[in-house]
């Protein structure tokens, strides 16, 4: 891998090497120091990476830690192996130009180290974006999700993939749909008291083949950060053409957003890593990287300038700089 972008990545006219020639124009801009690939980190749901100058980067894994067992996953372990030492950029360019599901999460992954340093509140506002961040366990973000400041109640929202931080919207839309492989039980609480029974009744699911129908209906489009693993990405912001807004949301969605801004997402719901030892250690300690992103670090709502967004006057944040 060279130090600079080849001419088949600058062939690739995607969202994401959009992304990395945008992150190389930030780090020059700011004569910030480059980090090389110093751990690599593969569960069940997410991959993580950190770097030598602690930055740290989550990408969702769709192939799981099976991969590692057996004659192929002896491959895998060499071929990951080899990426220790090298640069954060050349192993986020080899990684997103690959075609195999584990090596383009890995490099999402070092996409989402290296634009860290670029997601506080005033770093995004000065690039001429809207910007908010909060501590998660925060009462009023608990009683009223970031995500929710864009739904009016006579809308249909419309889920691509993981839904169950999406879930908690259904009483804030008129009808929440959810495109995934996994079954409705998935997602949904029973709750009951002694007056009654509650089960979600304006949640909807299909599987992904209805997929076409059902955002070329919606009002709002969330897409999940796995359509960037299994690059389906494309396919679903052109079915969602007669949507007001398509957002992206999850973890995995820890990226700078301009490249994708560009290409008209007008949303980012996610997280930024300001505690770098506590993601460290539950790269090494945690089953998953949930509870510590969530616990640990920051969460943001970013938004392009001509989306409505709805923000009460006490959510305004003083530390989110």
């Amino acid at each position: 891998m060279g130090g600079t972008m080849s001419a088949s990545f600058e062939s690739v006219n995607d969202v994401l090497s959009a992304t990395l020639s945008r992150l190389h124009e930030l780090h020059h801009e700011n004569r910030l120091p480059k980090g090389r690939l110093h751990r690599i980190s593969i569960k069940t749901r997410w991959n993580a990476i950190t770097s030598d100058k602690n930055e740290c980067g989550l990408a969702i894994n769709r192939t799981g830690v099976d991969t590692f067992y057996g004659t192929h996953g002896k491959k895998a372990i060499r071929t990951l192996r080899t990426l220790i030492g090298k640069p954060l950029f050349d192993c986020a360019e080899w990684g997103i130009l690959s075609t195999d599901s584990l090596e383009r999460s890995i490099g999402i992954a070092c996409l989402s180290a290296l634009s860290q340093k670029f997601l506080s509140c005033s770093g995004v506002r000065k690039r001429g974006y809207i910007s908010q961040c909060w501590k998660t366990n925060e009462d009023f973000v608990k009683d009223f999700p970031p995500v929710s400041r864009i739904i009016h109640p006579e809308e249909i929202v419309a889920v691509v993939g993981n839904g169950c931080q999406i879930i908690p919207l259904h009483n804030k839309c008129r009808k929440l749909q959810v495109i995934s492989l996994a079954p409705g039980e998935t997602f949904e609480s029973v709750v009951i008291d002694k007056e009654s029974v509650g089960i979600p009744a304006a949640i909807e699911y299909y599987a992904p083949n209805d997929s076409e129908k059902i955002l070329g209906a919606a009002d709002i489009v969330f897409l999940n950060t796995a359509t960037l693993v299994d690059n389906s990405f494309e396919k679903y912001i052109n079915e969602a053409k007669n949507a007001r807004l398509i957002g992206m949301y999850g973890l995995g969605t820890s990226l700078i957003p301009d490249a994708f801004f560009e290409r008209g997402i007008g949303m980012f719901s996610s997280f930024r890593i300001i505690d770098s030892t506590s993601f460290a250690t539950a790269m090494k300690n945690e089953y998953d990287m949930e509870c510590s992103m969530k616990i640990a670090q920051k969460e943001y709502l970013m938004m392009r300038q001509d989306i409505a967004f709805r923000v009460p006057d006490h959510s305004i944040h003083p530390g989110c700089g």
